[in-house]
């Protein structure tokens, strides 16, 4: 129905017959009428026909003259119009057996209807480009969107797998026990990471079960904390915001014999979610910064919540925090 509506004849049709039987109407229930419905439905036609005339060749002297740069010509056929219009109008006049307006005032009013069609042509042209404007930034937007979650999933499983490599030279049970532990974090990536929003309860379940893939590799000399008690799991919020902190923060600072930490906390109010996640810093531990998965996390904020977040990133010799804020 609604694609049948924005079809032009029929829209135009529909503006026509609704200014005709407006025009019908203000004749019928005038107080000084004394004409039929019949004579109500016959008058506007002699000031409508020559409108609609007018307008529509001007629409056509705009595309066929104006729109290609002519515009000595479409000047010289806007007063052919005008005169033919004037003309029109009078005979129509003369028909219905009234004298109506001075020639001049009908000169004036038919290149008020000229500039009127034509500006009213160009108001519509501009609504339209903005709109398709807009709908090519948000079919843009949805494109990255979608190229950057997949970049993640890629990002996160390859770093995963090297530390299971790594732990299964070292300990294979420990190396089995990850292997586990990564099928629940690829179910979520699989199951959740499509949709346009989750729970906050399966967020959280995504980060205990990769803090616990990492905890696996780590010895005792690691201090993890996770604090996620002040939290209403239920609210809905987009996936994959906070995973890619937590694992930057295992990645650049843990050790498996240094002392380090890690330490995670996640809060609710009744305003917003805020995420923190501090590290330590290891001296001179050569790890390979590609931060892919922190700038597709960064880029997705700034297109799903532009202003709706605020993210700080602090480092100094001893530590490293991320604090992240989303307004609900």
């Amino acid at each position: 129905m609604i694609q049948f509506l924005q079809k032009r004849w029929v829209y135009h049709s529909l503006i026509w017959v609704t200014l005709y039987l407006t025009f019908a109407a203000l004749i019928f229930f005038s107080k000084e009428n004394t004409l039929s419905i019949l004579e109500c439905l016959r008058e506007p036609f002699f000031s409508i026909a020559p409108i609609f005339l007018c307008t529509y060749l001007g629409f056509f002297a705009k595309e066929r003259f104006f729109d290609a740069r002519q515009y000595l010509i479409y000047l010289l056929s806007v007063v052919a119009i005008v005169a033919i219009c004037v003309m029109v109008y009078e005979t129509l006049d003369m028909l219905d057996g009234e004298r109506g307006n001075s020639r001049t005032q009908n000169i004036t009013n038919f290149v008020f209807v000229q500039l009127f069609a034509v500006g009213l042509q160009y108001f519509k042209r501009g609504i339209t480009n903005q709109y398709q404007l807009q709908e090519l930034r948000a079919k843009t937007a949805i494109s990255e969107l979608n190229a950057l979650k997949a970049q993640i999933n890629p990002h996160f499983l390859f770093n995963t797998l090297n530390n299971i490599y790594s732990m299964n030279q070292i300990d294979p049970e420990k190396g089995s026990e990850m292997i586990m532990e990564l099928s629940d974090v690829m179910r979520y990536h699989l199951e959740f990471s499509k949709e346009q929003k989750v729970k906050l309860e399966e967020e959280i379940q995504l980060l205990r079960s990769y803090i616990k893939l990492e905890q696996l590799r780590l010895r005792d000399t690691c201090d993890v904390k996770i604090d996620f008690d002040e939290v209403d799991d239920s609210l809905m919020i987009h996936p994959l915001f906070f995973i890619p902190f937590v694992e930057n923060a295992f990645k650049h600072g843990t050790h498996p014999t240094k002392k380090c930490f890690v330490h995670i906390e996640l809060r609710t109010t009744a305003t917003a979610i805020l995420f923190t996640v501090k590290n330590s810093i290891i001296a001179n531990r050569k790890v390979v910064k590609t931060n892919i998965g922190l700038q597709n996390t960064k880029r997705r904020l700034e297109l799903i919540l532009p202003d709706k977040h605020q993210l700080n990133i602090k480092q100094n010799e001893r530590n490293h925090s991320v604090e992240l804020k989303i307004e609900l």
